[in-house]
C-alpha cells in the first residue's frame, strides 16, 4: 500500500471485511477504508474511502483487530473491546434496546461493557459473518451475535476448559482448547462445517469434533466461509 510506503507506517495487523478493510499500526493506530455503509469507517463519514483514514477514538493503545462482514473489533492493550459497523445481530456485543432492526449500527467505536466481562481481561478476539467471540486470560470464551446473544455471554458447556483459540464463519464457530481437542457450534447446513457428520446440520451447544480425537492434538485452526480446516500434530 503506498500511501503506508510514503507515510513510513509499519502494520501489525490487517483485518479484511465483505467491503471495508482494517489495519493496525505498530503504534497501535487503527486505519480504515471502503465502503461506509453501517458505520464500517469508525469515523461518522458517509463517504467511501479509497484511502486509509485514521479512526479517531482509536489512534493509540491497540493490539488486535477482528474483521467481520459489516464491522469491526478492535482490542486494547487494556483487554477492552470496542466494536463498530453494522449491529443488526448484535455482532458489536453493545446490545441493542428497541433499535433491534436491519439499520443497527455503531458509527464510532463502542466499548462492549457487558455485566459478564466485569472482572475479566480479554486476550483474544474474532469476529464471523454476524457473530463475534472473545477468549479471556484465564481461557474462558464469550460468544454473541448471530441474533441469539445481543451481549457477550459464555459457553456454559465450555466452563472449566481452557479455550486458547477460535475461528468463526458464516454461522458457526470451531473452538480450540489446551489439550488440542476441537469442539465446534453454530448452523452447519448441508455443507458439514461443524464436523459432526453429515447427519448433524445444527448445534446449539459446542461439541468435540470425535473424528479428530485420536488423530492427534489439534496446533491450529481456520473457519472459512462454508468450510474449516485444522492443522493436527501426528502422535507418535
Amino acid at each position: 500500500v503506498e500511501s503506508l510506503v510514503e507515510d513510513g507506517v509499519t502494520t501489525k495487523q490487517v483485518a479484511v471485511g465483505e467491503s471495508h478493510m482494517t489495519v493496525l499500526t505498530d503504534v497501535g493506530e487503527v486505519l480504515c477504508c471502503g465502503a461506509s455503509s453501517y458505520g464500517r469507517l469508525g469515523n461518522l463519514s458517509t463517504t467511501d474511502q479509497l484511502y486509509l483514514e485514521p479512526v479517531e477514538l482509536l489512534t493509540q493503545g491497540v493490539v488486535q483487530l477482528a474483521g467481520g462482514k459489516s464491522f469491526s473489533l478492535a482490542m486494547t492493550k487494556d483487554g477492552v473491546v470496542h466494536g463498530w459497523g453494522r449491529n443488526h445481530k448484535g455482532q458489536l456485543g453493545v446490545g441493542l434496546g428497541l433499535a433491534v432492526d436491519m439499520y443497527a449500527m455503531e458509527q464510532v467505536p463502542s466499548p462492549i461493557e457487558s455485566e459478564e466481562l466485569v472482572g475479566r481481561t480479554m486476550s483474544k478476539i474474532r469476529a464471523g459473518n454476524s457473530h463475534a467471540a472473545a477468549i479471556s486470560t484465564s481461557g474462558e470464551l464469550f460468544v454473541w451475535g448471530m441474533s441469539l446473544h445481543l451481549e457477550p455471554v459464555p459457553v456454559p458447556e465450555l466452563l472449566g476448559t481452557k479455550v486458547v483459540d477460535a475461528s468463526l464463519g458464516l454461522d458457526y464457530t470451531i473452538i480450540l482448547d489446551e489439550d488440542g481437542k476441537l469442539y465446534s457450534m453454530g448452523k452447519g447446513g448441508k455443507w458439514g462445517v461443524l464436523g459432526q457428520a453429515s447427519k448433524t446440520k445444527n448445534l446449539n451447544q459446542a461439541r468435540v469434533m470425535e473424528a479428530l480425537v485420536d488423530k492427534g492434538k489439534v496446533q491450529a485452526i481456520s473457519a472459512g466461509w462454508r468450510h474449516a480446516a485444522c492443522l493436527v500434530e501426528e502422535e507418535g
